[in-house]
């Protein structure tokens, strides 16, 4: 027969330890099967981890096949961990998700399962339906004729300041220097003309 110890609504085994003083797990395991099959009616089984600091990986996946075994009878594995290591090493790899993690004998006594909660509390509430109240639409309001708006007067441009017109330069197009009279460069060639006439008399007669 395996012994155990009733803490609250828990049935808790006793720990085995290999020769080390370490936890066996491979024991526990064999100890575990036994109670669940001597006991069917057992829902919340724990087992009391007191004075350890440490378990190993196979002690993590026992627990998490106990707390599967267990939740197929609507139950609860729990473990009794007083060592501050123990605890948060159970925490790191994620247990608390899946099995109940007590650090004492009186907070593991004072836990209570769903099931065991008042009756009172259990009872579904119907649901209360909030229907809006009906808001009666405002009357419309007559629409009054668009007033006819006068067209705002046009404004005349104002006249443009007169400009006085650029005065273009006046451009020779004849050079000054050159006499535009052809009367006056005859009459200067004549003159020439008859001074040489006049020269070849003189100097005729007087050789």
């Amino acid at each position: 027969m395996i012994n155990t110890k009733n803490v609250g609504v828990f049935l808790v085994l006793r720990a085995p330890l290999n020769p080390i003083g370490a936890f066996d797990a491979e024991v526990f395991k064999s100890n575990f099967r036994t109670f669940v099959t001597e006991n069917p009616d057992a829902k919340c089984v724990g087992v009391d981890l007191s004075g350890l600091d440490f378990v190993y990986s196979d002690a993590y996946n026992a627990f998490i096949q106990f707390h599967q075994e267990l939740s197929r009878r609507n139950g609860t594995f729990a473990v009794l961990a007083n060592k501050e290591s123990l605890a948060q090493s159970l925490k790191k790899v994620g247990l608390e998700r899946f099995i109940r993690i007590f650090r004492t004998v009186e907070e593991m006594a004072s836990f209570v399962p769903v099931e065991k909660i008042a009756p009172a509390s259990a009872i579904p509430v119907k649901p209360t339906v909030f229907v809006s109240p009906i808001v009666s639409k405002p009357a419309p309001r007559p629409q009054q004729p668009a007033q006819k708006t006068q067209p705002a007067p046009v404004k005349s441009p104002a006249p443009a300041p007169k400009t006085n017109p650029v005065q273009k330069p006046k451009i020779m197009d004849k050079n000054p220097l050159v006499d535009e009279a052809p009367s006056s460069k005859g009459a200067l060639f004549f003159v020439i003309l008859l001074l040489l006439i006049v020269a070849g008399v003189v100097s005729y007669f007087v050789l």
